[in-house]
């Protein structure tokens, strides 16, 4: 047998499961638009992994998207013509870097080795020398990769923080304006580690057992209700069932609005699942009725909350509700103050986004209006840093109604340590 048809008969070794999973997951995400968080879902659905490759599949997609920037950067002192190399081949040599650049526990030589098969796949290309080489080059950097510095060629402040802090430069642009050089930088800082981990233990039968257990370990940093939050990276996969997850500074942003005082009836106009609809109900407030435009997530709100009057509507086409004394209303928006927990919305997003985004928040809040009956509240919420669709947002509808006042503002603190950031407004008609 001839060499060349030897090697036509070698079969490339298949990838490691995690970083497969990892990689479908990137390319659903990446390059068809999903969410990261559905498209993990799926990618890990049904292949029975072991929850430690479970596990590793996650923090691959996860911290991959949040440094995808920086890991690009690094690549590219090495590979002249990046945009040169598929799509796909990109990822797959990113997330191997990736790995030898921060995760300490995988030996280099074994993200070496899965992504330099992984390059033998591509028929022709030449990939996998390449592969070979930029990789070991880039296990060779020493302490300074990780440093500011390494990133700073001389180009202006906006590009070099959009390399470090691995951000689109445009958000970073917007920041810096809106915000100012030591605010900016503590934002891009935070989207770069993983959130705080904040679950819920409303509506499970040991609520009262569980309380006592997580009020008391070290790495919790904030209780409200039934609310915890700890610090990023803990895991409670020991209690079973398992917790359900929810946004701590999600509930800082309604509990600053000091829901027990709103009028009733309340409206959650703009509900989800319901994830503040809950809340409300924790709080013993009703009645209480729910709304959104996707069936699937009112679907999920009526199984685990029937007593709430739930529908679907459009939250811009007009009030199909009158006379009530709150509306809340937790906006679509960028996201931006949420990107740690979705990474993948820093490079979905375009600034011409935001002007969409914008016109329809205006139309949601002048369509609110028309439910409150006089001396009513509008509760707005959004997850993102950005003036425009916040306080801009707010000044805009308070021109537009005379008869309104607002009579909180509120953002989320720097020094919570939680990674997210939301805004909160009530307007009283």
């Amino acid at each position: 047998m001839s060499k060349a048809a030897h090697k036509s008969k070698v079969k490339n070794r298949p990838l490691p499961p995690a970083r497969a999973a990892a990689l479908e997951a990137l390319q659903r995400c990446l390059g068809q638009g999903c969410d990261i968080q559905a498209a993990l879902d799926e990618a890990l659905k049904g292949k029975n992994l072991d929850p430690r490759d479970a596990a590793l599949a996650t923090e691959l997609a996860y911290g991959y998207l949040r440094l995808k920037g920086r890991v690009e950067y690094v690549l590219s002192g090495f590979v002249k013509e990046l945009d040169r190399i598929p799509d796909r081949f990109l990822m797959a040599l990113g997330v191997a870097a990736y790995e030898i650049l921060y995760l300490d526990r995988v030996p280099s030589y074994a993200s070496v080795d899965w992504a330099v098969e992984f390059a033998k796949t591509k028929p022709g290309a030449r990939l996998s020398g390449l592969f070979n080489a930029v990789l070991r080059r880039v296990s060779e950097l020493g302490a300074d990769v990780h440093e500011v510095s390494y990133y700073d060629d001389g180009s202006e402040l906006v590009e070099v923080w959009s390399r470090y802090y691995s951000c689109p430069s445009w958000i970073v642009r917007m920041w810096l304006d809106a915000y100012g050089e030591k605010k900016a930088q503590k934002y891009l800082a935070a989207q770069v580690q993983p959130p705080a981990l904040g679950i819920t233990l409303w509506g499970r039968e040991d609520a009262d057992e569980l309380f006592g257990v997580l009020a008391g370990r070290e790495d919790l940093l904030d209780i409200e209700g039934y609310s915890f939050a700890f610090c990023p990276g803990v895991s409670l996969q020991q209690i079973s069932p398992p917790l359900e997850r929810r946004s701590f500074a999600s509930r800082q942003a309604l509990e600053a609005l000091y829901p027990e005082q709103w009028p009733t009836p309340v409206w959650d106009a703009c509900s989800g699942r319901g994830g503040k609809t809950r809340v409300l109900l924790e709080k013993g407030i009703g009645p209480l009725y729910a709304s959104d435009v996707h069936m699937g997530r009112l679907k999920a709100l009526r199984e685990g909350m029937p007593e709430v009057g739930a529908f679907r509507a459009r939250a811009d086409a007009g009030a199909p509700l009158r006379d009530m004394g709150t509306v809340l209303l937790d906006l679509p928006c960028s996201g931006l103050g949420v990107l740690s927990r979705r990474p993948d919305a820093k490079w979905r997003r375009s600034q011409k986004d935001i002007a969409s985004l914008i016109k329809l928040q205006t139309d949601i809040m002048d369509a609110a209006a028309e439910a409150l009956r006089p001396g009513g509240k509008l509760a707005v919420i959004t997850c993102t840093l950005n003036p425009d669709e916040n306080e801009k947002l707010i000044e805009g509808f308070l021109e537009r109604n005379p008869g309104a006042s607002e009579t909180v503002r509120w953002t989320t603190p720097l020094n919570a340590g939680l990674g997210e950031f939301f805004f909160a407004s009530m307007i009283e008609k």
